[in-house]
């Protein structure tokens, strides 16, 4: 009797740890494909965060020994005595040729960039795109606030990066900032052999190039700098200093698509009809401001930045950038930059 009660029990027991042990199994099957798919999630975050431009060029377009990235740009302290009446909140002026500082005032301050933001644009633009590549504008052209300064561009237009670029940098156009972002973000996704057959939306091909933005920025060694959209719209998290600003004003300037385009008063766009403007006084020659020696780069105005201006000074074989921040007004940075200017160069 005692037998069969233990044989009973033993035959319980075993039913038990059956059912048990499926369960168990049944259970961590759901976790592993829980956590699976978190894995899959993560990776697929990865590829977007770690997905850089030289990975993979298509040597058939750019030239595999051609050092893309950007450089830190080191300064010299100056014995200048200079001591200009300048307004603006924060502002520096270097000899580009020696890069020596003439002149420094809170030039290592965090400040709001603006749209002098639109010049590490560029750059970071023309390191993977060439000037005739069309571009569609597509939803990233609604990105922008809606009091954006705009060149005008519409959904559904073939724009080549040359006309986007002219947009951006000479009337400011926000629009064309965003278009291009887009396009040289889709374009570094389709360098990664990773994201082969992957689509990735406008949103996030913006972002993507955000990042390399930003990796442009580390490899600058600009450790004052962050930048977080394509335009400088106001942004806590988005910041500069006069004296990084400066340094990618230098490359900049070392760029003879971005130069070319920066110092010209106006374009005329094929696309849209119409002429653009410059937003730069100092280059329009029937203004009061008009300043021949200068060869552009780039202004800045929002309600937190103010008004902003980075310019490059060229006479003889003199060379200078200027950057003035926090102006609080136009005729203000247009005389801040005179200032400047004048004691670099002449």
């Amino acid at each position: 009797m005692k037998s069969r009660m233990r044989l009973l029990l033993s035959a319980v027991i075993a039913v038990i740890l059956i059912i048990f042990t499926a369960d168990f199994g049944l259970n961590a099957g759901k976790q592993s494909k829980i956590k699976s798919e978190e894995v899959r999630e993560a990776a697929q975050s990865q590829v977007v965060v770690q997905d850089f431009i030289h990975d993979n060029y298509v040597i058939s377009e750019r030239n595999p020994w051609t050092d893309y990235d950007l450089h830190p740009v080191e300064y010299k302290e100056s014995t200048s005595t200079f001591r200009a009446d300048v307004k603006a909140k924060a502002a520096v002026l270097i000899d580009i040729k020696t890069k020596n500082i003439l002149y420094g005032k809170n030039m290592n301050e965090k400040r709001s960039p603006a749209s002098t933001t639109k010049l590490m644009t560029a750059l970071t633009v023309l390191q993977v795109m060439n000037l005739n590549s069309a571009v569609v504008v597509g939803g990233e052209v609604n990105m922008i606030a809606g009091d954006s300064s705009k060149a005008g561009f519409s959904k559904g237009q073939v724009v080549t990066v040359e006309e986007l670029l002219n947009g951006m940098l000479i009337c400011s156009g926000n629009d064309a900032a965003y278009i291009l972002a887009k396009a040289a973000g889709r374009e570094i996704f389709a360098n990664n052999i990773a994201n082969e057959g992957k689509k990735f939306t406008d949103a996030q091909c913006v972002e993507r190039f955000i990042l390399e933005m930003n990796k442009n920025v580390r490899d600058m060694k600009l450790e004052n700098t962050h930048f977080t959209s394509p335009d400088g719209y106001d942004d806590s998290r988005q910041y500069t200093t006069a004296s990084d600003l400066s340094k990618i004003a230098i490359q900049a300037y070392s760029n003879k698509t971005i130069a070319e385009i920066c110092k010209r008063g106006s374009y005329k766009s094929d696309t849209l009809g119409k002429t653009w403007k410059s937003t730069n006084e100092l280059l329009n020659k029937d203004s009061s401001y008009y300043y021949p020696y200068c060869m552009g780069l780039k202004t800045g105005s929002t309600d937190s930045a103010g008004k902003c201006l980075v310019s490059v000074g060229k006479k003889d074989s003199a060379e200078c950038i200027s950057v003035v921040l926090g102006d609080s007004s136009d005729e203000q940075r247009w005389n801040d930059t005179r200032e400047l200017l004048r004691y670099g160069l002449e």
